[in-house]
């Protein structure tokens, strides 16, 4: 499968003198007592995009089927006043919940921090229940946001109707960069990613619709939080190149299945194993 010609760079080799540190360290914030499993499969993600070390914030709830799935990753019990392990990317919100308790979470996590944050599913609520009808979120001084709204969540985000979102995604996705500071993938069939200041897009061309399964927006959030943490950089170039390897993987699993129908999460996660130096 070819990478287009803006993603050249993106997947760079490891050098031999490689660790787990110096390939990039992602902290998962997520989980609730409905949604166990969310944040673990974030963490999948992020190991099978190359993270060096995932850690895990996540209720007791989530830590058997992570012991059984992830068992390299660390463990930080999620509460309202828990401090996150340090990272070069954090990755929030896969089954958070919205509650008085998820939203103190996100606030004490981006409120005046540095650092780099990919921010999903409820925290994505919770941002637009705060910003969603103003003029947006402004990013603290060195602070930088990768957004990741399907058409529902960015409608909220700008307080629009989803019909609204659906009729322009281009002008949908550059509103919600502009209004939030941050670089966005407004997910769905050819995701966009726009850059945060607009000047960037890119358009993706794989994928498929057996991707229309429950945790697949998990698994490309701790993508995202495992190519960004080792890319470094460029955040518009991680979210493009992490939407990229995410449907590549999903088209190489249906390529390959005798019965496509099988095709689930855990199957793309293998895929992607092989996909980290293009």
């Amino acid at each position: 499968m070819n990478l287009p010609l803006e993603l050249k760079g993106a997947f760079l080799k490891r050098p031999v003198d490689a660790n787990k540190y110096s390939v990039g360290t992602v902290s998962v914030v997520g989980g609730s007592g409905h949604y166990i499993h969310a944040p673990v499969i974030a963490g999948l993600g992020a190991r099978a995009a190359g993270a060096g070390l995932v850690q895990l914030v996540v209720p007791d709830a989530s830590r058997i089927a992570a012991g059984s799935l992830v068992p390299e990753a660390t463990f930080t019990k999620l509460i309202a006043t828990c401090v996150p392990p340090k990272a070069d990317v954090t990755v929030i919100g896969m089954g958070l919940g919205v509650s008085v308790s998820s939203e103190v979470i996100v606030s004490r996590l981006l409120s005046g921090s540095k650092g780099r944050f990919v921010i999903d599913a409820d925290a994505l609520a919770i941002l637009s229940g705060w910003y969603g009808r103003t003029d947006g979120y402004d990013p603290a001084k060195g602070q930088e946001l990768i957004l990741t709204p399907h058409e529902g969540e960015a409608a909220k985000l700008l307080g629009w109707k989803r019909e609204d979102v659906s009729r322009d995604r281009l002008v949908t996705a550059r509103e919600i960069a502009d209004r939030y500071g941050a670089t966005v993938i407004l997910k769905g069939a050819k995701t966009l990613v726009v850059s945060a200041d607009g000047s960037r897009v890119y358009e993706n061309q794989t994928g498929n619709p057996f991707m229309a399964l429950g945790g697949m927006g998990d698994l490309l959030a701790g993508v995202i939080g495992a190519r960004w943490a080792y890319l470094k950089g460029d955040p518009f170039l991680a979210a493009a190149s992490s939407v990229w390897l995410h449907g590549a993987a999903s088209d190489s699993v249906v390529a390959a299945a005798q019965d496509p129908s099988i095709v689930n999460t855990a199957a793309a996660v293998g895929s992607m194993r092989v996909r980290l130096d293009v």
